[in-house]
């Protein structure tokens, strides 16, 4: 049998880390936020914008932010299947709407980008600027819902 303090110890260990799974969502949503307000407008406007992009893409697939990526879609099926009510609704638009879109449309459209020749560059690029800020803005939207049901 689990004494008092024990029990009490547990939970505020589970507290800790369920702060700490949030935390990865909360940063992969700022990351989501600021390449649809800021850096696909700029990047939209430079003659050289899809190069600088897979400069980007290369440069993000780090420790870091696939350590982020990969907790923060585990956080997500976490409050699913242990949250209740607005947190497991968090956790469902959560990882719907980043985590599943961002491996069923953005990542193949980065793919595309990466392959492209220069004589097709512009035409891809045109159409991963529609195509992709379409679906970061999904998972912004997504991700945005989802702090604001893990906030209640």
């Amino acid at each position: 049998m689990l004494e008092g303090n024990t029990t009490s110890e547990l939970t505020n260990w589970v507290t800790i880390a369920e702060a700490l799974l949030q935390l990865s969502m909360i940063v992969m949503i700022g990351l989501y936020f600021i390449f649809s307000n800021t850096i696909m407008r700029v990047l939209a406007k430079e003659h050289d914008g899809a190069s600088v992009m897979n400069k980007i893409n290369s440069a993000i697939l780090n420790p870091v932010f696939l350590t982020c990526f990969f907790v923060s879609g585990l956080a997500s099926m976490y409050f699913v299947y242990f949250g209740s009510g607005a947190k497991a609704l968090s956790g469902l638009f959560f990882f719907m709407g980043t985590t599943v879109v961002t491996v069923v449309f953005n990542v193949p459209l980065n793919n595309k980008l990466k392959a492209a020749q220069k004589e097709s560059m512009a035409s891809v690029w045109a159409e991963y600027l529609s195509k992709w800020v379409l679906w970061n803005h999904c998972r912004t939207a997504a991700g945005i819902v989802s702090g604001f049901l893990m906030s209640l």
